[in-house]
């Protein structure tokens, strides 16, 4: 019912998004707010957001989109911050507005209920419901605006990237694919992950990370048996194939990838080791305290739309 209020008459309005109800008490598009200003301007690029009411809570969400209107419906990414981190510092990190610009998808970034993901399906039960919050967001956007149900992918870094791995998990009827940056396989979701269609997904660890080690630590799989365990959940039978790849930017960083490509249901996982490389975001400087090297020789945003993009459901 939630998402069939979220439809009437939002899609005739779509040219006039700020300030419109999409349903009373369900999606409101709000005016332009002053963390808004926070976002690094881009041209051909706006924004809005919403707020979704789910659980008997307000859940804010950050719409990036072209300034044009689509020509039919377009590739949604749902964007999940780190924890502490909200919308506009989460777009800023990974500049997903120039992604917007030159690509034409929408993003699509909600805001954590005290600013963290409850990601962890033992130590989060009775919690904030951040699996059905997503979904409703994911639906109710589909259901408002011009977005292609078969092409919403998703992504996180650090805590958003165990919440993405949780999604994957449980949810991947409602995404083509995902990525995740700076995380590791909780044990406890490796022991409830069931789910019910595989799903493309590609990650990024550092080796130098100090906040989530890319070895094995008490509760969490390594960065390479995190990768492993999506592989074996896809059924990719062979052995990765091993890059090293170019060190382009001379900045005591290297990458390397392990691709897993023979997979039964055709749907790939990429795994990027990137040597001496911390909790940071690849090919960004701008960073929000974060800890480590930096690497420039990949732009994790661009090789990770660049993956995403083949799949849909």
């Amino acid at each position: 019912m939630l998402i069939q209020k979220l439809v009437s008459g939002a899609r005739r309005r779509l040219a006039k998004i700020a300030g419109v109800v999409l349903a009373a008490g369900a999606m409101t598009v709000m005016p332009a707010q002053a963390q808004l200003s926070r976002l690094i301007p881009v041209d051909g690029v706006t924004s809005f957001e919403t707020q979704v009411q789910f659980d008997g809570r307000q859940n804010r969400v950050l719409y990036i989109r072209p300034v044009a209107n689509p020509v039919g419906r377009v590739p949604a990414m749902v964007v999940l911050h780190y924890a502490g981190g909200d919308p506009e510092e989460m777009a800023n990190l990974i500049a997903i507005s120039q992604l917007v610009r030159d690509t034409g998808i929408w993003a699509v970034i909600p805001d954590a209920l005290g600013r963290t993901w409850s990601f962890d399906p033992v130590r989060d039960r009775g919690k904030a419901d951040d699996v059905g919050l997503i979904t409703t967001i994911i639906d109710g956007t589909v259901a408002a605006y011009p977005i292609d149900s078969r092409r919403v992918w998703m992504f996180g870094f650090s805590a958003g990237g165990f919440m993405t791995m949780r999604y994957v998990c449980e949810r991947p009827n409602r995404i083509a694919a995902a990525a995740y940056v700076s995380s590791t396989l909780l044990n406890t979701l490796r022991d409830n992950c069931a789910p019910s269609l595989p799903t493309p997904v590609l990650a990024m660890n550092g080796t130098a990370d100090t906040r989530v080690n890319y070895n094995q630590r008490i509760g969490l799989s390594s960065a390479p048996d995190s990768a492993l365990f999506f592989a074996n959940l896809n059924r990719c039978l062979t052995p990765p194939v091993h890059t090293l790849l170019p060190d382009v930017a001379n900045d005591r960083t290297t990458v390397e990838l392990d691709s897993y490509n023979s997979c039964a249901s055709n749907d790939p996982v990429r795994f990027y080791t990137i040597n001496r490389g911390g909790h940071t975001w690849p090919g960004n400087d701008y960073q929000i305290g974060l800890i480590g090297r930096t690497t420039q020789d990949i732009d994790g945003t661009r090789v990770i739309y660049d993956f995403v993009r083949n799949f849909s459901r």
